[in-house]
């Protein structure tokens, strides 16, 4: 990839709902931004108690967003979210591979070049067969 890269700081807020429990997470990381053609790469660490626990790249294109998420434990996610369509995933866990789907219920992306900054919205929801194993959304601000 060429060397492009733009520092920025990206503000993460995850709500998860489960069953009948709610969390939320928030997550504030330097990363960098990488225009390459029509697509943009933003990548950061995730920070918890001081400790970086996983790294994190979003590819951000014309037809979809794809995050992908490689922490130290040995868990592996690809998501792509696609506006109202539902793909296939697979989640790898140290104890061995998880099939789900990721079904987008909704998808907003904003962008702007002077000054590099965006915004990130993703309503969605995970399947593990028929099973639905709960209802998530991502804000994510970045700015240079």
């Amino acid at each position: 990839m060429p060397d492009n890269s733009e520092s920025v700081v990206v503000d993460l807020t995850t709500y998860i709902k489960q069953d009948d429990e709610s969390e939320t997470f928030t997550f504030r990381e330097l990363g960098t931004l990488v225009n390459v053609g029509d697509k943009t790469y933003l990548r950061f660490k995730e920070t918890q108690k001081g400790e970086k626990v996983a790294s994190v790249t979003i590819k951000i294109s014309d037809a979809h967003v794809q995050l992908t998420r490689q922490d130290k434990m040995g868990h592996h996610s690809r998501l792509i979210f696609a506006d109202k369509e539902q793909h296939d995933t697979i989640y790898q866990t140290p104890y061995g591979p998880v099939k789900l789907a990721v079904n987008t219920k909704d998808l907003l992306y904003n962008y702007q070049e002077s000054p590099q900054a965006g915004d990130l919205d993703i309503k969605y929801e995970l399947m593990s067969g028929n099973m639905m194993i709960g209802e998530y959304k991502m804000e994510l601000h970045f700015s240079a």
